[in-house]
């Protein structure tokens, strides 16, 4: 049975970040570096070494939900991919082998910049396997919460407008 929140596999590690806080302005998961480093051992990312990588990731956090809405047909999709691009330009990531599906993106470094390389490499294979336009986040503007639309149609949403 399908849980009817998750993301299938690894994605829905990137619906579990983004929901790291309750907007407009509920608790927030990454509200201090010891927070985050809790939040981010727990799904096996690495921990933030400090305020600026909290920052950072925070920032991460809200570029992907703006990709999210767009995938929502909200706003402008090419704008919230580019809002991406420091990230992508900052993250290291390298080849690795998964002896089950063949060559797999991670991480290159695991310190600075760790947990959003293997975000973003998350987000590419979900690209590749075509499970990524599903992943949404709420039209509705103070909710924006990130779910993943099971809908055979994909007409899902999650508020009542």
């Amino acid at each position: 049975m399908i849980d009817s929140d998750n993301a299938p596999g690894a994605l829905d590690l990137v619906r579990r970040f983004v929901n790291t806080v309750d907007l407009p302005n509920g608790p927030d998961e990454l509200g201090s570096p010891e927070r985050a480093a809790g939040w981010c051992l727990s799904y096996g990312l690495p921990p933030v070494a400090g305020p600026g990588e909290l920052d950072r990731l925070r920032s991460f956090r809200e570029a992907l939900r703006d990709v999210l809405f767009a995938n929502n047909g909200e706003g402008d999709l090419a704008s919230a991919w580019d809002g991406l691009r420091p990230f992508v330009n900052a993250a290291h990531l390298a080849l690795g082998v998964d002896a089950v599906r063949g060559l797999k993106l991670r991480p290159g470094r695991p310190e600075s910049e760790g947990a959003i390389a293997t975000l973003l490499a998350v987000v590419y294979e979900a690209l590749l396997d075509r499970t990524w336009p599903r992943l949404r986040a709420c039209r509705k503007g103070s909710c924006r919460f990130a779910y993943y639309d099971h809908t055979k149609n994909g007409s899902r949403a999650w508020c009542s407008m």
